[in-house]
C-alpha cells in the first residue's frame, strides 16, 4: 500500500483508502472516529469520483499537479490530496 503522490506516470492502481477530510480542517478528528463524523458525508475526494475501490490511472504527476483517469474522467488534484488516498498496484 503507498501514497497515490508518490504514483507515477502511466501507473494503474486501485483506491483502498481515502483519509482526506476536503476541507474539515481537522475537526472531524476529535471525539468520534473520521469514519464515524462522515458516515452521511462525503469527503472532497470522494465527491470527485476518488472512492474506495475504484480504479485510477496516472496521466500526469509533475509533484505539485496529478492528473489522473477515473471512469473514463479526467481529474485533477494537488499533492496535499494525493498524499493521504491510498492506493495498491
Amino acid at each position: 500500500m503507498m501514497m497515490l503522490g508518490l504514483v507515477s506516470a502511466g501507473e494503474q492502481c486501485e483506491i483502498v483508502e481515502v483519509r482526506h477530510c476536503g476541507g474539515c480542517g481537522g475537526e472531524c478528528h476529535g471525539e468520534q472516529s473520521h469514519s464515524d463524523k462522515h458516515k452521511k458525508n462525503n469527503t472532497r475526494a470522494e465527491e470527485l469520483g476518488l472512492r474506495v475501490g475504484k480504479l485510477v490511472k496516472m496521466l500526469k504527476n509533475d509533484g505539485n499537479l496529478l492528473l489522473l483517469l477515473v471512469d473514463n474522467a479526467r481529474i485533477a488534484i494537488d499533492r496535499r490530496m494525493a498524499m493521504k488516498i491510498m492506493v495498491r498496484s
